[in-house]
Order: C-alpha cells, then sequence, then structure tokens
C-alpha cells in the first residue's frame, strides 16, 4: 500500500513538473524598453502594420503629434486603420486647449478615428494588428523628456485580452462602422461628380460646334455686308 502512495505522489509531482514546463514554453516572450530605446522599435512595429493601430494614451501634444506625422501618412496611404482613445478636450488646462484642439483636428484630417474617453483613463497601451501589445508608463502621443518603462509582448492573446479588459471592443466595432458609412459617402459624392463631369462635358460637346456655326454664319453675314457695301459705294461712285 505505501509503495502504491509513493509512486502516486511520485507521479502527481512529476505531472506537475510538465504541466508548468509546458506553462513555460507557452508563455509569451517580452522586452523592456526605456523612453530612449521605446521608439524606434515602436516605430518599426507601426510602419510593419498589416491592418490596424490602436492607440491608447490619455494625453496628446503638438511636440509627439509632429514625431508621428510621417508615419501616419504612410500608415494611411497603405490603408492601415488607426484608432486613438484619449482623454476630452475639456479634460486639459484651457490654456493649452488651442493648441491640444488643433492637434487633434490634424488627427482626424489624416483619416484617423479618435476616441474620447472619461477623464479617469490613464492606461498606455499600444496594439498592432492585434497581434502585438505595447504596455508600460509612457504616454504614446504625449511623451517628451521623462522616465519611462514599456513592454513589448508579441502575443495575440495578450493582445485581445487587453482590447477585452478595456473595453474597446464596442469602440471599435462602431469605428470601422464609421469608416464604412464614410467611405460609402465618398463613393456617392464621387458618382455624383463624375455624373455631373460627364453633363459638363455633354453640354460642351453641343455647345462647341453650335458657337463655330454661330462664328461661321456671322463672318458669312460680315462677308456680305461688306460685299453689299462695296457694290453700293461703286454704284454711288459710278
Amino acid at each position: 500500500m505505501f509503495n502504491r502512495t509513493q509512486a502516486f505522489r511520485e507521479y502527481l509531482h512529476r505531472r506537475e513538473v510538465s504541466i508548468e514546463s509546458e506553462k513555460s514554453t507557452k508563455r509569451p516572450t517580452s522586452d523592456l524598453f526605456n523612453e530612449k530605446t521605446f521608439y524606434r522599435k515602436f516605430t518599426d512595429d507601426l510602419l510593419s502594420a498589416k491592418k490596424e493601430v490602436i492607440i491608447y494614451s490619455p494625453f496628446v501634444t503638438k511636440f509627439r503629434t509632429d514625431f508621428y506625422k510621417p508615419i501616419i501618412e504612410k500608415l494611411r496611404n497603405r490603408n492601415i486603420e488607426i484608432f486613438i482613445f484619449t482623454r476630452p478636450l475639456e479634460e486639459y488646462d484651457s490654456l493649452f486647449r488651442p493648441q491640444i484642439e488643433h492637434t487633434l483636428n490634424n488627427y482626424e484630417k489624416q483619416g484617423v478615428c479618435i476616441f474620447y474617453l472619461g477623464k479617469y483613463i490613464h492606461e498606455k497601451v499600444a496594439i498592432i494588428d492585434r497581434e502585438i501589445l505595447w504596455e508600460g508608463s509612457l504616454n504614446i502621443l504625449s511623451h517628451r523628456a521623462s522616465r519611462e518603462m514599456m513592454r513589448r509582448i508579441p502575443d495575440e492573446q495578450s493582445a485581445m485580452q487587453v482590447i477585452s479588459y478595456l473595453g474597446l471592443d464596442k469602440k471599435l466595432a462602431e469605428g470601422y462602422k464609421l469608416i464604412y458609412e464614410r467611405l460609402c459617402q465618398n463613393l456617392k459624392s464621387n458618382v455624383c461628380d463624375i455624373f455631373r463631369s460627364k453633363i459638363r462635358l455633354f453640354f460642351m460637346g453641343l455647345a462647341i460646334p453650335i458657337v463655330i456655326l454661330l462664328v461661321i454664319f456671322l463672318l458669312k453675314e460680315i462677308c456680305l455686308s461688306f460685299r453689299w457695301i462695296s457694290i453700293m459705294l461703286k454704284f454711288f461712285g459710278a
């Protein structure tokens, strides 16, 4: 009886060790970055995005917007959708609001979809293609000089876990719906513009021959008038 119990305990121990070993091998790798090393790697991730970029940053500044502007232009030229989650304009000091409003407008002009959340948000997160997760203490859209730490986790499960934890699923769905509606509206506008252009060309096509005929007719009339004038002058001169 003792031998069986001891053997069973050893079996359980080996099983626990095996399970822990499997967990450790499946555990996603991560790398730590500071405020100096973060931007190079994060920029590489942004430029490597295939479908989507999500940035969850409580604050924005013009300084950091100027840094991201050419990167966002490249992403939008490749039709990469960009979603920004940040605090509303009212949460800033009134002295800085005009500059912040201009900054947010610039993001929207670039085709970025912005969601304004409550004043208590303080998480700093970025998710690339829902496969790469960045999280830590650095305000991605406003950082300038403070010492910070960010962790990069290339793991889809971790990324989706954070999306769910922050409650972004519904907001992202609303964002894609808005993007689709804008696309349809732009397509309708383009169709209308094309139709108007064709109508203008049609009437121009009709107008040009008519104008030419009128010019020819007037020239003929002028020639006939000069001819009659010359005949009359000869008649009276004789």
